[in-house]
């Protein structure tokens, strides 16, 4: 698990409107597909193929900070920056070059099969506080 993971992803005009500026909504889309690596990144690619357990997004904010537009390849980062028992908070940030675009702070959950909290798997919980460790 790399403390500071980053993916790139280029825009394409379904990401955008009528004015060629990528839709709020998918900054989120953005981040979620940069967690969804990070978690393969990090050997958790069994995630997908379990029933145990599943992650929620809990909380989110999004500071939107400049437009990104059509045809723009950005880096999205994510940052491990606190853990709980059962949830766990992700920096998420979005560029173009050294450009900061959009950042944005998300909680996850983990809740089982019943739709209630549940512990964090240990070897998330594990590499999760490894990487606050390193800071």
């Amino acid at each position: 698990m790399a403390n500071q993971f980053e993916f790139q992803i280029r825009v394409y005009m379904e990401d955008t409107d009528a004015g060629g500026i990528v839709y709020h909504a998918n900054h989120i889309r953005f981040m979620e597909r940069t967690r969804t690596e990070w978690l393969r990144a990090s050997g958790i690619g069994h995630y997908w193929h379990q029933k145990d357990y599943n992650f929620v997004v809990h909380k989110i904010a999004v500071k939107y900070m400049r437009p990104i537009l059509m045809d723009d390849l950005i880096t999205v980062s994510a940052n491990v920056v606190s853990c709980k028992a059962t949830s766990f908070v992700l920096q998420q940030n979005i560029y173009r070059g050294e450009i900061m675009l959009a950042s944005g702070e998300v909680e996850l959950a983990c809740i089982g099969a019943n739709m209630r909290p549940l512990r964090l798997p240990s070897e998330i919980h594990e590499l999760i506080q490894k990487e606050l460790a390193h800071e």
